[in-house]
């Protein structure tokens, strides 16, 4: 669709003012120009985001995408995926070859400092853990006491295996290497964040049965999608996406009883989101069915979650903190107001 748009606007001699104006233009009016998203998610990673045997991208993360392309033009496949990894999440910002990076990054100041990225939302609370064999007796740190860790080098995750391993006292070794060295049998244990545990349990492990993600996180690690900084527009209408399935789920509203949602439900907030009254998507830059046709689309947040990695998924992470926070779990959207 980008290149269609591009070949016209050269065929009519417009393209050096319609990129010039581009350039000084919020993603948003350049994304709604160009009539998709450019949305960069991790590879082969099956849960999160991954190629289907159908060819067709799938997982939690590529639903926030298809949610984003929804909201925007009422189609949830309008999105160019880009395939990015730990480097090229942040560089694929900063040289504008993404809109939206969809991944598994945890917000840091430093990140946002370093890179030029903001996170508009959080989609997910996380936290560093350990990954055992359910046969090795291990039930806590301190059982990790004379046995091997495995952990990638170079990483706040190593760093804070150190720092856990000093403040409980205990004397274990560690081992640069990744989860497939932990499968291989070269450690007795595997530490990086939980969800990420799990989703190597389901895809790596030859028996997942076989293995178990231990109850303790050490960390926090609120992941979210990344924009390039300076774009509060485009920043607003991404916040707008994560927090809207929120408060759908919040609010009762799902998939299947979202349009009886907006012909009758009182609520003041539902309507304002739902676009019965009030002018949010206006002001979004958003159109004014944008909150029904994302969720018609993928559904709330715990339908998303559920759908990929709930104890029905082979990842099977119970949703816990995930949760809205008037079902126990710390899930906060702002007021739609």
């Amino acid at each position: 669709m980008r290149l269609v748009m591009r070949s016209v606007f050269m065929a009519l001699g417009l393209a050096g003012s319609m990129m010039s104006t581009a350039a000084h233009a919020s993603v948003l009016d350049t994304v709604k120009l160009h009539g998709d998203i450019r949305c960069g998610v991790f590879p082969d990673d099956p849960g999160r985001s991954a190629l289907n045997v159908e060819g067709n991208w799938e997982g939690f993360y590529v639903d926030f995408c298809r949610a984003t392309a929804a909201a925007l033009f009422g189609d949830p496949d309008r999105v160019q995926y880009l395939e990015v990894d730990a480097t090229t999440r942040f560089t694929s910002l900063q040289k504008a070859e993404a809109d939206v990076v969809m991944y598994s990054t945890t917000r840091t100041l430093g990140r946002e400092l370093n890179y030029g990225v903001r996170f508009p939302a959080i989609y997910l609370f996380d936290g560093q853990g350990f990954l055992v064999r359910t046969s090795s007796g291990i039930d806590s740190v301190h059982d990790m006491s004379g046995k091997s860790i495995c952990v990638t080098e170079n990483t706040s995750t190593h760093q804070n295996l150190v720092d856990l391993l000093k403040a409980r006292g205990v004397d274990a070794q560690i081992h640069f290497s990744n989860g497939d060295s932990f499968f291989r049998g070269n450690c007795d244990a595997y530490t990086a964040d939980r969800m990420n545990l799990a989703v190597n349990r389901a895809n790596r492990a030859e028996n997942p049965d076989e293995y178990r993600v231990l109850p303790l996180a050490f960390t926090r690690e609120p992941i979210g999608p990344m924009v390039a900084e300076g774009d509060e527009a485009w920043a607003r209408a991404i916040s707008a996406v994560v927090n809207g399935l929120i408060l759908a789920d919040e609010k009762g509203i799902t998939r299947d009883n979202v349009l009886a949602m907006a012909e009758s439900n009182p609520n003041g907030e539902v309507q304002k989101l739902l676009g019965v009254s009030g002018d949010l998507a206006e002001r979004l830059g958003l159109p004014q069915d944008w909150a029904i046709n994302m969720i018609r689309s993928v559904g709330n947040y715990s339908e998303i979650y559920q759908r990929h990695f709930g104890p029905d998924t082979a990842v099977g992470i119970e949703q816990g903190l995930n949760k809205p926070w008037s079902r126990g779990g710390i899930l906060y959207a702002p007021l739609f107001q």
